[in-house]
């Protein structure tokens, strides 16, 4: 590996362990942890010329496109949540970036119904989630992706994303997966 990708690789992992550790302790990915580090992405590759920026752009762009998506289906991703996979995406491009959300969508959805099974709430969850989608579908509806209620568990997100960048790292950087 060259020093441009320990450095961002290095910043992605931080990024990401201080993501989770914010989103479990207050249940937010805070705007002064994911601005600087799309900031930093951007001048760390632009150091290796301009395809490292472009590259580093082209992350930034597949996130935004993902939050589009997320905004046209119902709101499926938080804002920290798009946040911190643009910063990822600025700091490791597009295709780590693309690998990562496939990685963490799987994570999440495994997560997700464990923790619904433990909580004995998984078929009430399963039945929002397809009359969400048939109202989507038929009606063009957007889809209710609710905020839990105060007594329901909670999923902080950036577990799931922070699994996925790392199971990312080992494919991609360490050819392990």
């Amino acid at each position: 590996m060259n020093t441009i990708t320990v450095a961002t690789t290095t910043l992605t992992v931080l990024l990401v362990a201080a993501a989770v550790y914010t989103d479990v302790r207050w249940g937010k990915i805070f705007n002064r942890l994911t601005v600087p580090a799309i900031a930093l992405g951007l001048v760390i590759n632009s150091l290796s010329g301009i395809d490292g920026f472009l590259r580093s752009i082209e992350g930034v762009g597949l996130a935004l496109g993902l939050f589009l998506i997320s905004s046209l289906l119902g709101r499926i991703l938080g804002g920290g949540d798009i946040k911190l996979l643009t910063a990822i995406g600025a700091l490791q491009g597009p295709g780590f970036l693309a690998w990562t959300i496939c990685g963490t969508a799987i994570i999440g959805g495994v997560l997700a119904v464990i923790i619904a099974l433990r909580h004995g709430i998984l078929l009430e969850k399963i039945k929002v989630l397809f009359t969400s989608c048939y109202m989507r579908l038929t009606f063009q509806v957007p889809m209710e992706i609710e905020d839990n209620k105060p007594d329901e568990p909670r999923l902080p997100y950036a577990i799931a994303i922070g699994l996925g960048t790392i199971a990312t790292i080992a494919r991609l950087q360490l050819h392990i997966l």
